[in-house]
């Protein structure tokens, strides 16, 4: 929101040191001129940030191991997520959010439609750190494989148990030493489908059931409509909490279990 609200105080000075430089101010065109200038003004400082946070990502070494969190870094990127919405007249519709106990960690567990999905909790717990589990194609993305890289975004290929292991394993770790929230999309991939939801990872589930942390379980809409009607068209996307399940159940159920209980639970609340 700050970056946000400096780009539209940048892009009014612009616009109205412009009108009053050029041109009579006595005249009809003096206050059309006002809003042209502040729109191509507002353009362009938000192309000035793009390529900023492009340059930025030129200097990330993503063949350099992250050994510790680069928090400030984790604050720019969440930073940047909400100027993107923003910038696309997406609009979030919130609910549920008052049920997350935002002072411990937790595993949260969502249906995944677009790329956009890890932006709502990111800029919604804004304050809250939480770091998102991704495809390796991810890190193989101009600028944000970068930015994932260097905020500890862990990697991880369904395709290779073994590592697919040693990615579990790192976001328990995550959770315990750093305190991080954790998110982790279980279907695995976007779902592309007519389908409300792609069958889920059961392995997902296990991260909690390691780490000794509640899941909280939400529900993303919207979102797949919100980048192809980017910036020209306003969008409304809505993000509900529809679960927690603490520790305690969870350590009495299966990762099995837990599937099925996140599947029925995110199917319901998609259909409502």
């Amino acid at each position: 929101m700050l970056v946000w609200i400096l780009i539209l105080l940048l892009s009014a000075g612009t616009a109205a040191g412009l009108s009053f430089a050029f041109g009579p101010t006595e005249t009809w065109w003096f206050w059309l001129r006002i809003p042209l200038l502040f729109l191509a003004a507002y353009i362009c400082f938000l192309l000035l940030y793009a390529l900023l946070v492009a340059l930025i990502s030129l200097f990330i070494n993503k063949q350099k191991p992250v050994t510790k969190a680069h928090h400030g870094m984790r604050r720019f990127v969440t930073e940047t997520m909400e100027l993107i919405l923003l910038a696309g007249r997406i609009r979030i519709r919130a609910e549920g959010l008052d049920r997350i106990d935002r002072t411990k960690p937790f595993l949260l567990i969502s249906n995944h439609r677009s790329m956009l999905d890890p932006f709502l909790p990111s800029v919604l717990l804004k304050g809250t750190e939480i770091i998102f589990i991704c495809k390796p194609e991810i890190f193989n993305m101009p600028v944000a494989g970068s930015y994932a890289h260097i905020c500890g975004y862990p990697f991880i290929d369904r395709n290779n148990n073994r590592q697919a292991l040693k990615t579990i394993l790192h976001a328990v770790d995550i959770l315990k030493e750093e305190q991080t929230a954790v998110g982790i999309f279980p279907e695995g991939t976007r779902n592309k489908t007519s389908e409300p939801l792609l069958p889920l990872h059961p392995g997902s589930f296990s991260i909690a059931k390691r780490a000794g942390v509640p899941i909280v379980i939400a529900v993303n809409r919207g979102t797949s409509r919100a980048i192809p009607q980017f910036f020209w068209h306003g969008t409304k996307v809505s993000f509900r909490v529809v679960d927690v399940i603490s520790p305690e159940q969870i350590a009495a159920l299966s990762t099995q279990e837990l599937a099925a209980r996140a599947k029925e639970t995110l199917e319901s609340a998609l259909q409502n």
